[in-house]
């Protein structure tokens, strides 16, 4: 009977998160972005959001490793190593190439891939000779030395997201409840996207003006006058913007691909393959800040009302409000109820971070590890197994997730809730959230000491310990890395050494540059300016 409730549960976990993954596709990624791409980010979000219901099935008594289990854990973490490490990073590649044909953009996505996969083989077969001189190899032989150095790789990811969303979790919801500090960094993030946004625009100018350039002097024999003809019809998506910009700020005039542009004469092919992606990157970088700089202000325009408000008796104000009952919830949850609620949620969350880094610290000593503790009290019953890993499991995974979501690699990587996520982004999430897929499961199976013979999930990636030395006590004792990458980022390290180096960034513990606020403050209102007066012209 219990068997059966579990497999029921498991069944409508598999659905809701199914249809979780979905909508988030939905809501993250840009609308051209390929329906194959759309469904591989489906199917890794999906995969390795599973791990929160599945594992803990795999916890309880009743299970006992059984075969169909295995069958799911071995289809789950295989597909997934073969996704993360072949299939989407070529797709990834392919992508991001600027070559002007299908099977152009294969060949330099292969090219890429061959180069990354050589230089690995060559490491793969230097330690797996030293593993043999040294150690001897169980029977898990190459494959154990794959899926060790695979999650070797995924842990240390995992290291470094996990240590850095257990602190920013609770500590982004405790800074968020303030609304005036939460309109501060709107100005402060309005100015640096606005600076951003002038110099992304003076490049796309310095760019359009080389292009059309050399699109006037090649003679009409030119070969690549097809490609020439793509890159300039990439750049008509500008013919209706008015970029206000003269060139005279662009960093990339500076470049020496700029150097080779402007002394071009009949550029090669090599050349106008670097250009189209040069182009498309620019273009996508340049409505992105416009976007988020429009996104800012809006948002800063709704902040700046209700900090103005927060004085004034809730009964006058929705008395004054229009749009009734809804108008009215939302003032309050706004003025009275968001910052009590975001503290409570605050502490929440600072309490489970504060267990998760006392289970990792005591990861050899499940004694006095609570996790550990808290799973031998429910490991009698299924259900109480459910309750005891569901919570941990899911605040581990969400602090991972939120972390890998956050992040921003320069130009390269962002992710966007607003259907502005490009579809190189999409396949760089999901090749690295199926990277710590793994990991997350290795990690929390020793955080709750269970004995990894009754686990179904460790009989998929038992074979990690291939050399005594190094799996079993690398893969579990590295994760007590993750407090001290915590502890970096509870005292602002990495804040405090840019302000140290003259960079500046924005805090929410200290004072900022007042001259940069006001700035910030001065763009909100002229946007806002602009958004109304053109709301007014089309309703006249």
């Amino acid at each position: 009977e219990e068997q059966a409730g579990l497999v029921s549960w498991g069944v409508c976990a598999c659905i809701l998160v199914l249809g979780v993954a979905t909508w988030m596709v939905f809501r993250y990624s840009r609308r051209d972005a390929p329906f194959l791409v759309r469904l591989a980010t489906v199917w890794c979000w999906w995969n390795t959001f599973s791990i929160i219901y599945l594992l803990p099935i795999d916890l309880a008594p009743s299970t006992g490793a059984g075969d169909p289990l295995v069958s799911i854990w071995s289809f789950m973490y295989w597909t997934s190593f073969v996704l993360a490490w072949t299939i989407i990073p070529v797709a990834w590649y392919y992508y991001e190439a600027g070559d002007f044909t299908p099977w152009s953009k294969f060949r330099y996505a292969l090219r890429a891939n061959l180069r990354f996969y050589a230089i690995a083989a060559v490491l793969l077969i230097i330690f797996a000779i030293v593993v043999v001189v040294n150690h001897g190899m169980n029977e898990a032989g190459p494959l154990g030395v794959l899926i060790f150095l695979s999650n070797t790789w995924g842990l240390s990811l995992y290291i470094l997201l996990l240590g850095y969303g257990m602190v920013e979790v609770p500590r982004s919801f405790w800074y968020e409840s303030s609304l005036a500090k939460s309109l501060e960094y709107c100005y402060y993030k309005a100015a640096q996207t606005h600076d951003l946004m002038e110099r992304a625009a003076d490049d796309l100018v310095t760019t359009q003006s080389y292009v059309t350039r050399m699109a006037r002097g090649i003679p009409n024999h030119y070969m690549y006058r097809n490609q020439l003809n793509i890159i300039e019809e990439r750049l008509t998506v500008l013919d209706n913007i008015d970029l206000k910009m003269d060139g005279n700020m662009s960093d990339f005039s500076e470049t020496d691909f700029a150097a080779e542009l402007r002394e071009a004469k009949e550029p090669d092919l090599p050349m106008l393959v670097k250009l189209n992606s040069h182009v498309r990157t620019s273009i996508v970088k340049y409505f992105r800040l416009r976007d988020t700089m429009h996104d800012t202000a809006e948002n800063a325009a709704n902040l700046q009302i209700l900090v103005a408000r927060q004085s004034q008796p809730m009964a006058s104000l929705c008395s004054q409000g229009c749009g009734g009952i809804p108008s009215a919830l939302h003032l309050r949850w706004m003025l009275r109820w968001r910052e009590i609620t975001y503290k409570v949620l605050a502490f929440v969350f600072a309490a489970l971070s504060c267990l998760l880094v006392w289970s990792e610290l005591t990861i050899a000593h499940n004694s006095i590890s609570p996790w550990a503790v808290s799973y031998r009290s429910a490991k009698d019953s299924d259900v109480s197994v459910q309750i005891a890993t569901l919570i941990p499991l899911t605040y581990l995974c969400s602090c991972a997730f939120f972390s890998l979501f956050r992040l921003q690699l320069f130009d390269y990587y962002h992710m966007d809730s607003k259907r502005r996520t490009g579809t190189v982004s999409l396949l760089f999430n999901g090749t690295y959230i199926l990277r710590i897929f793994g990991p997350i499961g290795a990690n929390f199976i020793a955080l709750v000491g269970v004995d990894k013979d009754t686990i179904a999930f460790q009989k998929v990636i038992g074979d990690i310990s291939v050399v005594p030395a190094l799996g079993d006590g690398f893969n579990t004792y590295l994760p007590i890395l993750i407090s001290i990458f915590a502890l970096c980022v509870l005292f602002n390290v990495y804040h405090r050494i840019l302000r140290f180096l003259g960079i500046e960034v924005f805090t929410y513990w200290s004072a900022n540059d007042e001259d940069r606020l006001e700035e910030g403050k001065r763009l909100v209102d002229v946007y806002s300016s602009a958004v109304r007066d053109e709301s007014a012209d089309n309703f006249l």
